[in-house]
């Protein structure tokens, strides 16, 4: 099994960008040797090291502040059309959000939850 996590996570590629030079390049995350830097091809800067844990809690972090944005909003549009007097097709708009918000709510809780498992 943690072989398997092990084969799937070295898979992932990352595009990097050098704040030197501005050149774009991808970095497959394989680590089949000990080196583990990432330097840019074209300018030689040193940029960091291979971390699949760190690219993984990033990515997570960025799509729950998405879905954090979106759940704000299909809040406030609940509000506004509960407590106003609108069109009858708002007005169930407005009554049935509350299950989208809730499964937001749990997938938040989820990825929160794996992100904790990759620190």
């Amino acid at each position: 099994m943690a072989q398997s996590r092990q084969k799937d996570e070295a898979v992932l590629p990352e595009v990097f960008e050098c704040p030197q030079c501005e050149r774009q390049f991808v970095v497959d995350l394989v680590e089949t040797s000990d080196d583990r830097s990432i330097w840019c091809p074209q300018c030689g800067r040193y940029l960091g090291e291979k971390d699949v844990n760190f690219i993984l809690v990033t990515e997570i972090e960025e799509l729950t502040e998405r879905l954090r944005f979106e759940r704000d909003r299909l809040e406030k549009d609940e509000a506004v059309y509960a407590m106003t007097d609108c069109d009858v097709e708002l007005r169930k708009y407005g009554t049935e959000i509350h299950k989208v918000v809730n499964i937001l709510r749990r997938t938040m809780a989820d990825l929160d939850a794996l992100k904790q498992s990759y620190r």
